[in-house]
């Protein structure tokens, strides 16, 4: 199919017609009209196959204005010796070599080499195809984003779900409509390998998995497969092994085939059985106007007859039988959070109301309408095309407003040119069917609900091909951003990540945080204090309370006291503590389940506790915050310790409490008081663009005392707990607990004041003020940390963990799924093959992070305790920051339920004598439920974190763009390899980074790239919205012989 400026596709039969035939779309006996004879119909002997077109052509000056040419081609014969269709075909190809090369189909179909969009409904679909046997990471819900290299302290506590050998995976690429059933071997050779129900072996970089049944085959039953994999030592050779077709045979591996086709044909048995509601699940579940979240059991409860239940639980046929009638349905419903197991209460769905669905349906019949009237007309025009329909009035005005922008905005070099000045611009008055369209847009271009495969990411690209007003650009998700930008729908600094992630029952505020549809309702919440009869004070101990001089709440704080004997100690750790006088069943409380934790994410900070408008703390928040956060006088829960100086815990003990002798201190001048050795940090980087702010940064909201100011026995004290610190790290990292994280980037963002148009401060928001883009400055991050905190905060979450399963309290229990039963191997392989190499300051590679995580296996979030072996503990609960999380504020609930059972009948709560659920503030069952949606949430929050990641592509953006101060050269390291390009990374900031074969400049054959090599590099695209950075090479340096890894360690990895 070829395709014109401004025109419908028409395929190369219609063009091929006789001089006085039409070009439209009509039926074989639709009248002859005249030959076209004005400029706009003469262009339909032109086309191309493509929208875009080289920097260098000459733009047209006919009625589509701005428009480049396409390569000309008659197609019509002047007379009967002319050459036939077939000919001049082939010569169009030979006079536009150049334009064919530019947007050729990748026929390796390696689309992970690119973020974007793929058009499945063009490409060939088969599951025994070449080209499905190397999977990219593919979206498996807003929870499984992370494409991070850095391992972080966050990924340990909130974790994220890893597949286990023997589990059932349905993968997808991002080109293709046909999903590949599969059973996960494991990850070895820097692949995952998998075997697909079509009968051959599967490798892919990364997976993302839309249904998982855990445990599906035995470990006998996947072992005969392993034994017939080919003995390879790197991914190149599993990779050739592939090609050569070296893998486990169907034989080998038949009666895992079986398996797999048994369970499609039961999942094919339940879908038909049960089509009639199936087919209507969207008429069955969507509600009018509001957005509904449905895990998959409550959508099957509705859509299946509960007779098909076992156990009280629907089988695993049956659940997949439903997620395949959700995915048949290309706009009712969207993965929200999949799980590692489709039985697990976190598989949750986003189900889109019936509005929504006609709003698209809508703007689709709009669009459609707009290119069929074009193709009817005898002398078809953009511009009567246009006023023939109501797109036309968008169109019009969108061009307008795009305009008058660039005005003040170029759109230049791929982006739009920042401005270091605040500028008013008229506000622009929609029509219903005009916010219909930018809806459109944002959804696909924002929010990116739909699929690649979906015909209605066409509609959206030939909305921007009618506007006109990108000539050298895609007409992709990333064009559409642009534009989005440029109309006014979204800030010009917007960060894209944070449309991807939604949480559910909030809103996204335009340059701000997270908006709630619910109030906190603070008064109606509280309670009196319900420990304040048996409240201890605490008056003789120093509380120290370390933390940075920009934190605005206080939530923990340490002491120490002397036993008898001078090697033991008790450890005293000070939780603020809200809950004694918030209700647990209180609208606040289910306020603060909305949003469950802080989301550090630079410009766009976001707090538990804020005002339903979003961002920080203000007005009655605020004042509810600076009631608990510990200060002299306030409440406090406190986890204690007795620790010796060899790092055993000999007693632990909570007990409601009050602090009064509070000290305020920089976690810096701790370590430095303490003698505390930093650890090894690579080369310092930095990168800023934008002006700074000239208004210096506010001071701390509390007096903060220096070390010096401290006597001598406080001095004693700090060191004695920093003693008693470093000897509980030891016995957790000899448990296996990852003994360092390495820096990331630290990214700061400051706005300038807003300005009105007189040049002075707008003390109130001004209609129509676009204030300067923002001052971005990316650097190395300085670990500004002192050790003793982190340490003792763990020590804190040991102690409600053990004090709760003494009583088998069920809390939020941090712990991994698989460690108990592998620990001797996890230890091994940890102790001898990654953590040697941290201690030396070398990063694990993701081949070693992913077979350790195979060993450990998920982190979860259990209301049953059990052992988290990356933080050596067996078994593990957060409670000391109420203020900032509400997993927090669950155990500390649940704690003082059973506290304040203990005092009225004064002995320890008893499982065998007293009824837990009536006592504790949520019984286990309703907390079970609470905990998997907690859960989900966090590693939704987690993902929007990693947003800053958007804010260094940005600062790069423009200051390669635009100001011309980023480096004109970088190092990129291979890290894999490709048929169509390599994958890498570039030495500033730990960047991901891709390269094509175009892009290795003819220096290497891509097929003689091994991972580890290297190449200087300079940049050729950076992508925000894509997250994309591509490079082309102009030095290849091959890694040496003496640079392979070690036979050993390879061995290990494997």
């Amino acid at each position: 199919m070829l395709q014109s400026s401004g025109r419908p596709y028409v395929c190369w039969r219609c063009l091929s017609r006789s001089r006085g035939q039409r070009v439209a779309w009509q039926p074989a006996t639709a009248r002859v009209g005249k030959p076209p004879t004005s400029s706009a119909g003469a262009s339909l002997l032109a086309y191309s196959t493509t929208r875009g077109s080289d920097r260098s052509a000459t733009p047209s000056k006919g009625p589509s204005s701005g428009n480049i040419p396409p390569p000309s081609l008659s197609l019509r014969p002047t007379n009967k010796g002319s050459p036939g269709i077939r000919e001049r075909l082939r010569q169009w190809a030979i006079d536009n070599g150049e334009l064919l090369q530019k947007f050729e189909i990748d026929q390796y179909g390696d689309d992970v080499l690119s973020g974007s969009s793929h058009n499945s409904l063009s490409r060939p679909q088969s599951t025994v195809s070449s080209s499905l046997e190397i999977i990219g990471k593919t979206r498996e819900g807003m929870s499984g984003l992370s494409e991070d290299v850095s391992f972080r302290k966050q990924d340990l506590e909130v974790g994220v779900d890893s597949t286990q050998p023997g589990d059932l995976v349905e993968m997808r690429k991002s080109d293709s409509r046909t999903p590949v059933f599969a059973v996960y071997l494991g990850f070895f050779g820097g692949r995952h390998h998998f075997y697909g129900s079509q009968g051959r072996w599967v490798i892919s970089m990364s997976h993302g998995s839309l249904f998982t049944v855990s445990n599906f085959a035995s470990p006998a039953e996947i072992q005969p497969i392993l034994d017939e994999m080919p003995q390879c030592a790197t991914t190149e050779e599993f990779e050739q092994a592939q090609r050569d077709d070296q893998g486990p045979s169907r034989a080998t591996a038949h009666a895992l085939i079986e398996k797999m086709t048994r369970f499609k044909l039961e999942a094919q048995k339940f879908y038909l059985k049960n089509m009639d509601r199936l087919d209507r699940a969207r008429a069955l579940l969507s509600d009018p106007e509001r957005v509904k979240y449905l895990s998959l059991f409550e959508i099957a409860d509705i859509l299946l007859p509960a007779t098909l239940k076992k156990h009280g639980a629907f089988p695993p046929p049956a659940l997949y039988a439903v997620h395949t009638a959700l995915y048949r349905d290309e706009i009712a419903f969207r993965p929200l959070s999949s799980s590692s197991d489709c039985h697990r209460r976190d598989h949750l769905f986003e189900v889109f109301p019936n509005s929504f669905s006609l709003v698209i349906n809508r703007v689709a019949t709009m669009v459609r309408n707009y290119w069929v009237a074009s193709a009817q007309m005898t002398n078809p025009s953009p511009a009567q095309a246009l006023n023939r329909t109501y797109f036309g009035s968008f169109v019009d005005k969108a061009r307008q407003v795009v305009k008058e922008n660039r005005r003040r905005r170029e759109w230049t070099n791929g982006g739009l040119k920042p401005s270091n000045e605040s500028t008013i611009v008229p506000e622009v008055e929609w029509s219903k069917s005009s916010w219909e369209i930018l809806s459109y847009l944002q959804w696909w271009a924002s929010y990116d609900l739909f699929e690649p495969g979906s015909r209605f990411g066409s509609y959206a690209s030939a909305i921007l091909r009618a506007l006109d007003l990108y000539d050298d650009a895609p007409l992709d998700q990333s064009t559409a951003w642009t534009f989005l930008q440029e109309a006014g729908v979204i800030p010009l600094w917007e960060v894209p990540s944070r449309y991807r992630v939604r949480l559910p029952g909030t809103g996204i505020v335009k340059g701000g945080g997270l908006a709630r549809t619910m109030e906190p309702e603070i008064e109606k919440s509280m309670r009196p204090d319900v420990a304040a009869e048996y409240r201890t004070d605490v008056r003789n101990q120093k509380v120290f309370c370390i933390d940075g001089p920009s934190a605005v709440l206080i939530d923990d704080g340490v002491s120490l006291e002397q036993t008898a004997q001078d090697d033991v100690f008790w450890i005293h750790v000070h939780a603020a503590d809200p809950s004694s006088c918030i209700h647990p069943w209180s609208h606040l409380s289910k306020y603060m389940e909305v949003i469950p934790s802080n989301i550090y994410l630079p410009g766009h900070f976001q707090a538990m506790l804020s005002e339903p408008a979003g961002g920080g703390p203000q007005g009655e928040v605020q004042e509810l915050i600076k009631k608990y956060s510990l200060a002299p006088g306030s409440p406090a829960l406190t986890f204690s310790a007795k620790v010796n100086l060899n790092g055993d815990i000999l007693d632990y003990k909570v007990q409601p409490t009050r602090v009064h002798d509070v000290v305020y201190m920089d976690p810096t001048d701790v370590a430095k008081l303490c003698n505390e050795p930093r650890p090894p940090l690579g080369p310092a980087q930095e990168l800023s663009v934008g002006t700074p702010a000239e208004n210096p940064a506010a001071g701390p909201n509390r007096k903060v005392t220096k070390t010096e100011a401290l006597d001598q026995l406080d001095k004693e004290s700090l060191l004695t707990l920093y003693r008693l610190a470093e000897a509980l790290k030891a016995k957790r990292v000899a448990m296996g607990a990852w003994p360092y994280f390495f820096p990331g980037s630290s990214v700061e963002v400051v706005y300038e004041p807003m300005k009105s148009g007189d040049g002075s401060t707008a003390s109130t928001p001004v209609p129509g003020l676009v204030p300067a883009d923002p001052y971005i400055k990316i650097a190395t991050e300085q670990d500004s940390n002192a050790s003793i905190v982190g340490n003792l905060m763990v020590l804190a979450g040991q102690v409600a963990a053990r004090w709760c399963s003494d009583r088998n309290i069920p809390v939020p229990y941090r712990r991994d799924s698989k460690s108990a039963e592998n620990f001797a191997e996890a230890l091994k392989f940890a102790t001898e093959v990654v953590y040697p190499g941290i201690n030396k300051g070398i990063e694990p590679t993701i081949d070693q992070r992913i077979r350790l995580s195979t060993l450990t296996g998920s982190v979860l979030t259990s209301t049953s305790p059990g052992p988290h072996f990356l933080m050596g503990v067996d078994m593990y609960a957060k409670a000391t920051s109420p203020l900032r999380r509400y997993s927090d504020l669950l155990v500390h609930w649940q704690i003082h339920s059973a506290v304040a059972h203990e005092h009225k009948v004064q002995r320890a709560l008893d499982p065998d004598r007293d009824d837990l659920d009536e006592i504790l503030a949520f019984p286990r069952e309703e907390l079970d439920n609470m905990v998997s949606l907690l859960h989900m949430r966090e590693k939704m929050i987690s993902s929007i974190s990693r947003g800053s990641k958007d804010w260094i592509l940005m600062a790069l953006a423009r200051a390669w763009r635009f100001e011309g101060t980023a480096p004109s050269r970088f190092r990129f390291v291979v890290t894999s390899r490709l048929r169509s390009g390599v994958f890498g990374q570039i030495d500033l900031f730990k960047l991901r980074a891709t390269m094509d074969v175009r892009g290795l400049n003819g220096l290497v054959l891509t097929r003689d790239v091994k991972a580890g090599d290297e190449f200087d590099v300079e940049l050729e695209d950076v992508n925000v919205h894509a997250q994309e950075v591509r490079v082309r090479a102009i030095k290849y340096h091959p890694k040496t012989a003496e640079q392979q890894p070690p036979a050993e360690q390879i061995a290990a990895a494997a």
